[in-house]
């Protein structure tokens, strides 16, 4: 499995890192977005606050991890789709936030609708984030 994490920096052009490797790899072992809290709270210890919010930069920018909305924290993220990169997120999916356990998941099949703008706007990214119960606590 670490290979794999190892793989994934080597092909989004960052630097191997043991701090890298463990966050990814906790990435890739969690099916939900997780907050910079969250991160925080897991790699009490091992990595300070601003250590892992640059890594987190560093893996969004690089296309490893794209932000999910979320109406409680300021941001959440989750595993980017194996086409991202670097110069391109294809990310265009709706997020599903259970009510009862506030875990927030990516519907990859779901896209987000197309929405008609008026003349003279242009989107550049729209944002879907349906509430409800999981399948968990349904």
């Amino acid at each position: 499995m670490m290979k794999e994490v190892e793989s994934l920096l080597k092909d989004h052009g960052l630097r191997k890192t043991l701090g890298r490797l463990q966050v990814l790899d906790y990435f890739r072992s969690r099916p939900m977005a997780l907050s910079h809290s969250e991160l925080s709270k897991a790699f009490e210890g091992a990595l300070d606050r601003a250590s892992l919010y640059r890594m987190i930069q560093d893996f969004e920018s690089h296309g490893l991890i794209h932000k999910v909305p979320d109406d409680e924290v300021s941001s959440k993220y989750a595993l980017c789709h194996a086409s991202c990169s670097t110069h391109a997120h294809f990310d265009s999916h709706a997020h599903f936030k259970c009510k009862s356990c506030r875990e927030t998941t990516c519907l990859e099949n779901a896209e987000t609708p197309s929405i008609k703008l008026p003349s003279g706007f242009k989107a550049e990214s729209s944002e879907l984030l349906i509430h409800g119960l999981c399948k968990a606590c349904a």
